[in-house]
C-alpha cells in the first residue's frame, strides 16, 4: 500500500462518505483515508458500514481502525455490541481478522487499547501473512486516546531491526486550538522512540482545529489553521524523515465535533483557513451566506469540484442548492479534501477525470 501525502481520518457517517464519493478520482488517488470504526445508532453491521465506505472509495486501499474512545457507551443496539468485540479487552482478534478478510482493500491498524505486545505481534504477523500493510496508530488525543503503550519502544525497535517498510505510523493528537501546540509532543516521540525507524516509513501527524464553538462568531469570519506549518516544523526537528500531513477533513472528531450554530451558514475551505459566513444581518439564509462567500476575496471559483459548485448554485438560488446543514457540511468536506489532496498544486478543472452532476 502506497501511503499518499495526505492521510485523512474520515469520521464515519453520511457527511464524510458523501463528500468523499463526490471527489474526482484524481483527488481520491492523492489521499489515503483512515476509517476509525465507532458504534452507531443504526442496526447496520460494521461490515455493511465498511462496505458503504468502499462504495465511495472504490478499488483503493485504506486503513481501518477501531476508535477506543467510546468506552462510556454500553448499549446493545446498533453496532455497539459488535464494536465492543474489537475495542474492549480481551479483543476478539478472530472476529477482527474475519472482518478484514471480507474487505481485502482494508489495511489494519494494530489494535492497542488494553493490548499486550504479544497481541500486537500477532496482529502484525497476520497482516504480513495476508499481504496487508499495517499501521501503528498512536491515539494521544487528550482525554480520549489510549495513549502510548508501554511496550511501544520495544515494538518500534523490533520493526526497525528487521528493516521492514510494510507499515505506517500515525500520531493522532485529536482536537487542539492550534496545531502548532502538538509539535513538541509529536517530534519528541519520534525522536525518542522511532529514531531508528527507516526514513522512508511514512509518519503522519493528524489533528484538527476546526472550530467546536461558534458562540463568539459574527456574521463573517476567517479561521486559519496551522497543520501545514506543524508538518514543516516536525520535519525540521526530526531530520530526514517522511512526515505526512494528516487531519480529519473537517468531519466529526470525538473531542471537537462540528460545533453548534444556527441553520443557514456556509463554510468555505481555503488552503490554510476556513471562511465561515452567515446570512446578511444574522438572519439564517443559505443563499445570502453563499453570496457573501462567493463575493468575498476568499472565493477561488473554478475548482471543478462538487462542493464549490453547490455553493455557487446556492448563491444564485438555483435548483438543487444547499437547503440543509448536512448538505452544507458535505460541500465543505468535499472542498477541503480536494484542496488538501492537491495542496499547492491545484489542477485545472479540465484535467480532472469526471464531472459531478446531481
Amino acid at each position: 500500500m502506497d501511503v499518499q501525502e495526505y492521510l485523512v481520518t474520515l469520521g464515519v457517517g453520511p457527511v464524510g462518505f458523501n463528500a468523499l464519493d463526490r471527489l474526482p478520482g484524481a483527488a481520491k488517488d492523492r489521499l489515503t483515508p483512515l476509517l476509525p470504526l465507532s458504534p452507531g445508532p443504526t442496526p447496520e453491521s460494521i461490515s455493511k458500514t465498511v462496505g458503504w465506505f468502499e462504495l465511495t472509495y472504490p478499488s483503493r486501499q485504506y486503513f481501518l481502525d477501531v476508535e477506543s474512545g467510546h468506552l462510556s457507551l454500553n448499549g446493545s443496539n446498533g453496532t455497539g455490541a459488535e464494536w465492543r468485540r474489537f475495542s474492549r479487552p480481551p479483543v476478539d482478534l478472530d472476529a477482527w481478522w474475519s472482518l478484514l478478510k471480507d474487505h481485502p482493500n482494508a489495511s489494519p491498524c494494530v489494535l492497542m487499547a488494553g493490548q499486550t505486545i504479544e497481541s500486537a505481534r500477532r496482529q502484525i504477523a497476520w497482516a504480513r501473512a495476508n499481504g496487508r500493510t499495517f499501521c501503528l496508530r498512536l491515539n494521544l488525543a487528550d482525554g480520549i486516546g489510549a495513549g502510548m503503550p508501554a511496550w511501544m519502544p520495544e515494538l518500534a525497535d523490533d520493526l526497525a531491526a528487521d528493516g521492514s517498510n510494510d507499515h505506517a505510523i500515525v500520531f493522532e493528537l485529536g482536537w487542539v486550538p492550534d496545531a502548532l501546540m502538538v509539535e513538541p509532543v509529536a517530534s519528541g516521540y519520534i525522536n525518542k522512540y522511532f529514531r531508528e525507524t527507516p526514513p522512508d516509513i511514512p509518519i503522519a501527524i493528524s489533528c484538527s482545529s476546526f472550530p467546536n464553538n461558534f458562540a463568539a462568531f459574527g456574521g463573517f469570519e476567517e479561521v486559519g489553521f496551522t497543520n501545514r506549518d506543524l508538518i514543516a516544523r516536525v520535519k525540521r526537528v526530526t531530520g530526514n524523515r517522511r512526515i505526512v500531513y494528516g487531519d480529519w477533513g473537517t468531519t466529526m472528531i470525538q473531542c471537537g465535533g462540528y460545533g453548534k450554530r444556527p441553520n443557514g451558514w456556509i463554510d468555505y475551505p481555503t488552503d490554510n483557513s476556513w471562511v465561515i459566513a452567515g446570512g446578511q444581518e444574522e438572519i439564517p439564509d443559505f443563499r445570502a451566506a453563499a453570496s457573501r462567500i462567493r463575493d468575498s476575496g476568499h472565493w477561488t471559483g473554478n475548482l471543478g469540484v462538487w462542493g464549490e459548485t453547490q455553493i455557487e448554485v446556492t448563491a444564485e438560488d438555483q435548483p438543487l442548492s444547499i437547503k440543509t446543514m448536512e448538505q452544507m457540511l458535505t460541500a465543505r468536506v468535499n472542498i477541503h479534501l480536494h484542496r488538501q489532496a492537491f495542496h499547492g498544486n491545484l489542477p485545472s478543472p479540465d484535467s480532472l477525470d469526471e464531472e459531478w452532476i446531481d
